[in-house]
């Protein structure tokens, strides 16, 4: 199966169905991030319900017709516009001038991700229903026969947008923190929960991953990013000095020195159903 259901909505007639890797494809970064993430439910939805028909009929069945608020207002339907930068984002900035700023930088984004679709020979959005269309297009859903499917891992957009080398780089590394997201929170979970945050607690790699059950290599991801994030640091030795991670075998004792406050202050979790 393609496409989990890890993300619910109430359509009346249970919940809608997301694909699970939809965040880390890359799409919502060139793509009207909220409609095609409704967009994609309704595929993902109809792919695992084995829903068939049109889009228009999909919408029917899930919606009776009227889908009103879930494509982003009330009386939404298919027909409505593309909406690329939500204004709803506005109240959170202060001044004119970073009002300013944000819309001329979501204006600059717009006209980036529109002529990369206009350059893969993509019909660019007017309508939910021309951003539909233009999702098939890019392979995200396709739909034969009325029969609907999605593929696992989705296409990303680097295999059908001409993007530059550091736009792939940010959509590798994005992904690589998704994959590891849950046996980061694992890992997480257990100096939290279980140890209560200690400040200093002495371990190692192959002990930590058999307390969190998560394997060594995802162990030495997560405490890279607290170390890179400024959120721990490692000490060995008489006299205790700071070592390299990578320096240090599976089986080899440390001293993990944890900064909590700055954790909190700076880390954003992000929890999956």
């Amino acid at each position: 199966m393609s496409v989990d259901q890890d993300t619910s909505q109430d359509s009346g007639e249970g919940s809608l169905s997301m694909p699970n890797d939809w965040f880390p494809s890359g799409w919502p970064s060139y793509l009207p991030q909220h409609q095609a993430m409704m967009l994609c439910m309704l595929f993902g939805t109809a792919t695992v319900r084995g829903l068939r028909g049109s889009l228009d009929e999909v919408v029917q069945q899930l919606f009776n017709g009227e889908p009103g608020a879930f494509f982003g207002r009330n009386g939404g339907t298919l027909d409505s516009p593309v909406v690329w930068m939500d204004d709803d984002e506005l109240e959170y900035l202060e001044t004119d001038e970073e009002k300013e700023q944000f819309r001329a930088d979501a204006a600059e984004h717009q006209a980036r991700c529109e002529g990369l679709l206009r350059a893969a020979g993509v019909v660019v959005p007017t309508t939910l229903r021309e951003l539909a269309g233009s999702m098939l297009a890019l392979g995200i859903a396709t739909v034969q026969d009325g029969v609907w499917s999605m593929q696992y891992p989705l296409p990303g957009p680097e295999a059908v947008l001409d993007l530059t080398d550091l736009e792939r780089d940010r959509i590798a590394t994005m992904r690589r923190i998704w994959e590891r997201g849950p046996a980061e929170s694992s890992l997480l979970n257990h100096l939290t929960d279980d140890l209560g945050r200690p400040d200093e607690l002495f371990t190692s790699v192959d002990r930590l991953a058999r307390a969190s059950e998560v394997s060594e290599d995802d162990v030495r991801y997560a405490l890279g990013r607290m170390i890179q994030e400024d959120e721990a640091r490692l000490e060995r030795g008489t006299p205790r000095s700071q070592v390299n991670l990578d320096d240090l075998k599976n089986h080899e004792r440390f001293h993990l020195v944890a900064d909590w406050q700055h954790f909190d202050d700076n880390r954003i979790t992000v929890r999956r159903g």
